[in-house]
């Protein structure tokens, strides 16, 4: 057993040898890795897969070469005063330490490799996404070029509705567009044939771009055609602009009001003003249509006919705008006259909708419940269905009995009702200011500060706290 031991120990020793000559020559090379420039690109795939195998077989002979020498440590001991491996076991501390003082640059050029792989791969993912969506805008706006110049409004609504959705995609994909161009100068440094083909792949997709754009373009124009070739364009757009002079003079003829009118009378002109509100109102879908055909096609658009037909849609959404606004304003000026004369008026006559409303169940539109009409729910009105009217045989009877002291009520209530709303409101920041002189008041007052304070003002509270300095005056 003792013969077999030096072949043994010379076994360890070659073993030793071999993995201190594989560490030394991969750390060599992990050090010129981490010396050179870090790689951007296409080339980072095969580079950061490379570093981080050469890493692992690194880090594996540095853990043989441990193991080894840790035998020949132990055949010294069973040999001692028969052999010396003082060289071998400073060269194994030598490939130890110079792995340890390399470790953390590794780590650094590893994380830095990570970082530029990530990068190029969010890069190389949009890349392919914008390519992916080119192809597929480019056919489907050839399907579209295709079709035939119809002069149906329907029609065209549908197809401008498709054509914003085209230039909301554009618009969405232009910052991805430049953050690709402005990226790409860091992943094409190099000389490699990857870059040259990643170079090209740059070129055509801008050429596709634009490509695209111009197609968008060229197809707003056809609908350009195709709107100004339409006669239901144009005849919903004379149509509105009649039919807002017809309202126009409608509006005129009870306008301005005068409130010295009776009773009857405002309220009529309140229905025909309501009315005309209802009018309006219903016709703002048919001129968002026209505001929508006219600045998806009409706002760049060059000629006479473009420009007239763009010009008499603005006037049509102003003229709608200003007179739904003023007559807003004089339905709100009437439901104050009426209220104001309420008092005056026979309340036997109001109907079972004008007591729901006064229960808080008002319209919006209509304003507060008035009385000797009888309404519509919900501030419908009727023109065609007038209620009884404050001159009837009824509301005169009525009135010579009982007008005096239900006008007395009627003021009272609105006043208990404003009383109680007010209450109501400043009952909680009431109580929230109680709440804070509580907790106020629940200061701790045995403090040092405090209970100083306190004593030392009882104590000069019974005596005088001014003393003269020369002496009393002499008497």
């Amino acid at each position: 057993r003792v013969a077999t031991m030096p072949g043994s120990l010379e076994t360890h020793i070659r073993q030793l040898d071999k993995a201190l000559d594989t560490s030394r020559f991969q750390i060599q090379q992990t050090e010129n890795i981490i010396r050179s420039k870090t790689p951007t690109g296409p080339e980072l795939d095969s580079s950061y897969k490379g570093y981080m195998k050469l890493l692992g077989e690194c880090s594996g002979s540095i853990d043989s070469v441990k193991r080894l020498g840790y035998k020949l440590k132990e055949e010294e001991e069973k040999l001692s005063g028969f052999i010396n491996l003082n060289s071998s076991e400073t060269q194994t501390a030598g490939v130890i330490d110079r792995w340890e003082l390399i470790q953390a640059q590794a780590l650094s050029k590893e994380l830095r490799m990570k970082q530029n792989l990530q990068q190029w791969q969010q890069f190389n993912s949009d890349l392919n996404n914008i390519w992916v969506w080119l192809g597929e805008t480019e056919g489907e706006l050839e399907q579209l070029r295709r079709l035939d110049l119809s002069t149906d409004i329907q029609t065209i609504e549908l197809r401008i509705k498709k054509l914003k959705e085209l230039q909301k995609a554009v618009d969405n994909r232009k910052a991805i567009i430049l953050s690709i161009n402005l990226c790409s100068s860091e992943f094409t440094q190099s000389d490699s044939e990857e870059s040259k083909k990643l170079q090209e792949h740059l070129s055509q997709m801008n050429m596709r771009w634009d490509h695209v754009f111009t197609m968008i373009e060229e197809w707003r124009c056809s609908l350009q055609d195709a709107l100004m070739q339409c006669q239901d364009f144009h005849e919903m757009s004379h149509g509105l602009l009649l039919w807002l002079e017809n309202i126009d003079r409608r509006k005129n003829e009870i306008l301005p009001i005068n409130p010295k009118l009776d009773t009857d009378t405002l309220q009529d002109h309140h229905r025909l003003l309501l009315q005309i509100r209802r009018e309006l109102l219903d016709s703002q879908l048919k001129v968002a249509s026209l505001q929508d055909m006219s600045c998806q096609l009409l706002v760049n658009a060059e000629g006479k006919d473009c420009l007239e037909a763009k010009e008499k849609v603005h006037v049509i959404g102003n003229r709608l705008k200003l007179l739904l606004k003023e007559v807003t304003r004089h339905i709100k000026d009437l439901d104050k006259m009426l209220d104001i004369s309420s008092s005056q008026l026979d309340l036997s006559s109001w109907s079972s909708a004008d007591e729901l409303d006064t229960s808080g169940s008002l319209s919006p539109v209509s304003g507060r419940s008035t009385p000797s009409r009888q309404r519509t729910p919900r501030g419908k009105c009727s023109l065609s269905q007038p209620g009884p009217s404050v001159s009837s045989p009824h509301s005169r009877s009525t009135r010579d009995g009982s007008d005096s002291s239900r006008s007395e009520v009627r003021p009272s209530q609105r006043h208990q009702s404003f009383f109680l709303r007010v209450l109501r409101a400043a009952l909680p920041l009431q109580l929230l200011l109680l709440l804070l002189i509580a907790l106020a008041c629940l200061v701790p007052m045995t403090e040092e500060d405090y209970s100083c304070t306190l004593s030392n003002n009882f104590a000069r509270s019974f005596h005088p706290m001014l003393r003269y300095t020369n002496g009393p005056p002499p008497l």
